[in-house]
C-alpha cells in the first residue's frame, strides 16, 4: 500500500458519502452504545510543554475572536456523535466523538490506498506535535495525531485526534500509511492531515477529539469552534446526544463542552454547564 502524501487541502465533496449518509438516516439503523466507544489516550506530548515550542502559537483566547469553522471531517460523513462530557456529567467522557457507522461498502472510493478513504482535516493552524502510528485500545488498535494550536500563557494547548477504526490493525505499519503528516510539520486550517480507515460494516468507527494541556496532560473541551459549527455538529448527534447510558432521558443542548469542571474549561478557570463556543465562554 502506498504511503499517504503530505498535508494537502481537499475541498471536493464526496457524492457517494452524501448518498450513504442519507441512506443511514432513513434506514433506521441503531447507533452504537456510547459506553462502548471507549478511548485510551496517548500521553500528552512532552515536546510542546516548553517555551520554545510555544513560539509562534497564538493565545487560546484568539479563538474568541476568530473561531474555527472546520470540523475534523466533512459533516456529511458523520452518522452520530456527542460533545466533550466533563467531570460533572452523569456519564463523563473526556473527549467529543464523531461516529461514522455502518454502510461503508462504498469505501475505499476510486482505489485501494489511504487517500481513497475520508479525509481528516486540521481544525486550526498549528504544528504537529505527536504522531501515534498505532496504540492498543482494549481489543483494538487506533492511531492518532496531536496538533499544537495555541498557548494559555504558560503551556501549549494541543488538539488531539484519536482515530479509532475499532478493529485490530490489519498488518504492522498499516495505520501509519493513513497519516499524512509528520512531527514538526506546520499545517493550516483545512489541510488534510490523515485519512479515516473504515472497516466494512463497522458500527463503532469514530474519532475521539479534544484539547490537551501539554504540560499537565489535562483533557479539556475543544472550545475553538464557531457557534454555527457547533450547531452543525449538534445536528449530527442523533441518539448519542444524551448524558447517560440509559437511553434518551437527559438530552444535551447544543454545546461543545457539557458539565465541565474548572480545569476542563480551556478559556477560563471556572466550571460551566454548557460551553457553546469561545465568545460565549461565560455562558
Amino acid at each position: 500500500m502506498p504511503a499517504a502524501p503530505t498535508a494537502r487541502r481537499c475541498a471536493r465533496p464526496i457524492v457517494v458519502a452524501v448518498t450513504a449518509a442519507i441512506a443511514l438516516a432513513s434506514c433506521g439503523t441503531s447507533s452504537p452504545d456510547p459506553a462502548a466507544l471507549t478511548t485510551t489516550a496517548a500521553p500528552a506530548s512532552e515536546s510542546t510543554s516548553g517555551t520554545t515550542a510555544a513560539q509562534g502559537l497564538p493565545s487560546i483566547n484568539l479563538f474568541r475572536e476568530i473561531p474555527s469553522n472546520r470540523l475534523p471531517v466533512d459533516t456529511v460523513l458523520i452518522r452520530s456523535g456527542f460533545p466533550f462530557k466533563g467531570k460533572n456529567a452523569v456519564s463523563p467522557h473526556p473527549g467529543a466523538h464523531i461516529v461514522f457507522g455502518t454502510g461503508f461498502e462504498e469505501w475505499p472510493q476510486g482505489g485501494t490506498g489511504p487517500t481513497d478513504y475520508p479525509p481528516i482535516y486540521a481544525v486550526a493552524d498549528g504544528i504537529v506535535s505527536r504522531v501515534t502510528d498505532t496504540l492498543v485500545v482494549g481489543e483494538n488498535d487506533r492511531y492518532g495525531i496531536n496538533l499544537s494550536i495555541a498557548t494559555d500563557g504558560t503551556s501549549v494547548i494541543d488538539f488531539e485526534y484519536s482515530i479509532e477504526p475499532m478493529v485490530k490493525e490489519p498488518s504492522p505499519g498499516f495505520y501509519r500509511t493513513f497519516i499524512a503528516v509528520k512531527e514538526g510539520d506546520r499545517v493550516s486550517r483545512g489541510d488534510v492531515i490523515g485519512y479515516m480507515f473504515l472497516p466494512k460494516g463497522s458500527e463503532e468507527a469514530h474519532i475521539h477529539f479534544g484539547l490537551i494541556n501539554g504540560a499537565t496532560g489535562t483533557f479539556m473541551a475543544p472550545a475553538i469552534f464557531s457557534k454555527e459549527t457547533v450547531a452543525e455538529f449538534y445536528g449530527t448527534w442523533k441518539n448519542l446526544g444524551f448524558d447517560g447510558n440509559d437511553g434518551p432521558t437527559n438530552p444535551i443542548p447544543p454545546c461543545i463542552g457539557w458539565k465541565l469542571a474548572a480545569e476542563e474549561n480551556p478559556l477560563e478557570n471556572r466550571a460551566v454547564d454548557c460551553l457553546t463556543y469561545p465568545a460565549a465562554s461565560g455562558a
